[in-house]
């Protein structure tokens, strides 16, 4: 017999020794008790019992009463214990035999001993002629194949939409009004009694629609009930992939056609007047020097200049920047902080080409959003319902403003960087 069946054996025996011994002693207890109600009950019937005498024999019945129920309770554990006893031991007209007990106790089942292995070959008719292997034609379709985890392509940050202030909204068009002009004409006033200078200000009403991002996958119900997993994957790959179409559309939209208008096409285009004259001999000016000059036009136009967004390719380039002496301007490789440069947050963007960058003000604009991302399952597509398929549907409605695009600033290092 296996040790691990003995094993399991002499632990039922054990528990059924100690249960029967309870039962015997339950047994012994319901004796002694059955004679005290007995006695008892007698000086109840004579008239001589007093209340204490009363009261004791109604505790006497009561635990008459447990003693049973206990001992019928343990006998039933007792009988359970005798049948799995029974079941390991191959006993029981109702236990179901394995595969491997039917074929141990058939006729065409021979024994083979090799070494210190005893091992058992199977001739027809119960498995045919041919020895079980895991082939495809053998016992190969009952083995399974481990299932590693779907592995799914990286995501990336995406933090443009992070820049800006995001506003809920109940409507499908955002109304806003933006100063147009402003004369400023403030000065001292020349002597008493004399006009005051007069400034001028005047605004243009806007409308922004509210524009959707959508985009759906079509799937079989069977694989998602078959595969739980899939459906949540896909759900979040069409977030993922939403949310950076958003990111896009927040950089280039050129507001025609559903797009949302985006920060590029409304920025000012960066100007390099004023930047001081590179001496001759003297370095050319870098990328770096030309993101100083956009954060201060930026702050000319009277908002702080709080973030810039480069290309993955452009913020490297300038990472890998060095001194003549061979040492990493922005510290060391092994450096974990945060992105920034002239102190102010750098985004590095997937959705920016390479060469171009954007320096703002986070008080430049605002996203307005009339519904967040959703991810919604119907089977009223075509004939999916048919078919048993269901669409997948991701989206959003949202809404983009650029109040103030003198501080917004793009340019080209490109065309501005000598080599």
């Amino acid at each position: 017999m296996p040790a691990p069946i003995e094993k399991h054996l002499e632990e039922l025996k054990s528990t059924a020794t100690a249960a029967q011994q309870a039962v015997a002693d339950m047994k012994k207890a319901h004796t002694e008790l059955d004679g005290r109600v007995a006695k008892l009950h007698e000086e109840l019937k004579t008239g001589a019992a007093d209340a204490v005498t009363k009261a004791a024999y109604q505790d006497a019945v009561d635990k008459v009463d447990k003693v049973e129920k206990s001992v019928d309770k343990l006998n039933t554990e007792v009988t359970e214990l005798a049948k799995k006893a029974a079941n390991l031991l191959g006993g029981g007209a109702d236990q179901r035999k394995s595969l491997g007990q039917l074929a141990a106790e058939s006729e065409v089942c021979k024994s083979y001993r090799g070494g210190n292995a005893e091992l058992v070959t199977m001739n027809a008719p119960l498995f045919g002629k041919a020895a079980v292997g895991s082939g495809a034609a053998s016992a190969g379709v009952l083995i399974q194949p481990h299932q590693a985890a779907i592995v799914m392509g990286p995501e990336v940050p995406l933090t443009v939409r992070d820049l800006f202030q995001a506003v809920s909204i109940s409507s499908n068009a955002i109304e806003w009004v933006r100063e147009k002009l402003f004369t400023n004409n403030a000065g001292p006033q020349n002597g008493e009694g004399t006009v005051k200078p007069e400034s001028g200000l005047t605004f243009e009403k806007k409308t922004s629609p509210v524009e959707t991002i959508a985009h759906w996958i079509p799937a079989s119900r069977q694989v998602l009930a078959d595969a739980p997993q899939l459906q949540g994957l896909i759900d979040g790959r069409l977030r993922y992939g939403l949310k950076l179409r958003e990111d896009a559309q927040l950089l280039y939209g050129d507001g025609t056609n559903g797009n949302l208008l985006g920060l590029v096409p409304q920025a000012t285009a960066f100007s390099a007047a004023g930047m001081p004259v590179v001496a001759a001999g003297a370095p050319k000016h870098t990328a770096i020097d030309y993101l100083r000059w956009a954060f201060l036009q930026v702050a000319k136009a009277q908002y702080p200049a709080t973030f810039a967004v480069l290309s993955l390719d452009d913020w490297a380039t300038i990472q890998m920047m060095k001194t003549t002496d061979g040492a990493y301007i922005f510290g060391t490789p092994t450096d974990g902080a945060a992105p920034r440069i002239w102190g102010k947050q750098v985004v590095e963007s997937h959705g920016l080409a390479a060469g171009d960058f954007v320096a703002g003000s986070g008080f430049a604009a605002t996203v307005y959003d009339r519904e967040e991302v959703t991810v919604r399952v119907a089977e009223q597509h075509a004939d999916f319902f048919i078919k048993n398929m269901v669409a997948i549907l991701c989206e959003e409605r949202l809404g983009f403003t650029v109040e103030r695009p003198a501080a917004v600033v793009t340019g080209d290092f490109g065309t501005l960087v000598t080599p």
